[in-house]
């Protein structure tokens, strides 16, 4: 089996020790000395440039090394047609997602926000904190990073509830469904987290509208994408009192540029896009399996509905 890897990612020299140390028989081909692109099986890939896929005739899987799409979308590159497309699922991942979230939950539950500011005051006072049980925190995506983050609130105590586009009957919360229950699932949210892929439908989804149906002196932890938040109406919520703090990890444009008023805002922790780093072993292990499914001839896992966006 001949693979083709492409990304940019500062550490692709652990992703080519990974896969020669644990498929030493698969042939790796790097982006930038393919060699004849008909003979590629699978392509190993990260934003690839536009006609990345041309000539590759005997293709049998494109796999993300990512857990969402977008950026592969948004690049513009031409998919192969009749070839499946797979996202990657890392419960590793997904278990460093729901840390980035708990602590986002418990600073702001707890009010270490407001400590760090008042230590810059050096004023000594303290405030009162409801138990978890009393704490509604919203999952705005259940699926698996959802519900891994779902579950370890849960075991902490929180009153922990989510939304999804569809039902979710199975789900061991409360999940509310399609737009019609949204404002029902946000008047719980006493904090907000969002794990949603980003899609034309998700696309600003938390807006002014959205914000305005949250209980006032709630909060927003950001852990999905960028362009879920309109910025400017988060902004205005903060201010007014609306919002009491937010945590973003994700943004429009990455890395956040120097002059944006998130960086000073006093209510606002900004971390760069480090919620839930790929880890490069546990990754190509799950991508190793997905190689060894298609020399088998089995279909791969988390295949992706590009008309949904995920």
């Amino acid at each position: 089996m001949k693979v083709v890897l492409h990304t940019a990612w500062a550490n692709v020299d652990r992703w080519i020790a990974e896969l020669r140390e644990q498929a030493p028989d698969i042939e790796l081909r790097l982006s930038s000395d393919i060699g004849d692109p008909a003979e590629i099986d699978a392509a190993l890939v990260w934003q690839p440039p536009a006609g990345f896929f041309e000539g590759m005739t005997r293709l049998r899987l494109v796999q993300v090394l990512g857990a969402g799409i977008d950026a592969l979308v948004r690049s513009g590159v031409a998919l192969p047609e009749n070839v499946p497309l797979a996202r990657l699922v890392d419960p590793l991942m997904s278990q460093r997602m729901a840390e980035y979230a708990l602590h986002g939950v418990m600073r702001f539950h707890r009010r270490f926000d407001l400590y760090e500011r008042q230590q810059q005051a050096a004023l000594w006072e303290r405030h009162f904190h409801d138990d978890p049980a009393e704490i509604g925190v919203g999952i705005m995506g259940v699926g698996e990073i959802g519900m891994t983050t779902a579950e370890l609130l849960r075991k902490v105590g929180y009153d922990v509830f989510g939304w999804s586009r569809s039902p979710r009957p199975a789900a061991p919360v409360k999940v509310y469904a399609g737009r019609e229950e949204l404002p029902e699932f946000l008047a719980r949210c006493r904090i907000l987290v969002c794990i949603l892929p980003l899609t034309g439908e998700t696309r600003g989804i938390i807006d002014r509208e959205t914000l305005a149906l949250m209980p006032k002196g709630s909060f927003v932890i950001n852990v999905a994408r960028g362009p879920h938040v309109v910025v400017d109406d988060l902004l205005a919520a903060l201010d007014s009192g609306r919002l009491e703090g937010a945590m973003l990890d994700v943004f429009d444009e990455e890395p956040l540029p120097s002059a944006s008023p998130l960086w000073s805002h006093p209510k606002v922790l900004v971390t760069p896009h480090a919620g839930a780093i790929t880890n490069p072993r546990t990754a190509m292990a799950i991508i190793v399996e997905q190689l060894r499914r298609i020399e088998r001839g089995e279909t791969p896992a988390n295949l992706v509905d590009l008309e949904r966006g995920y």
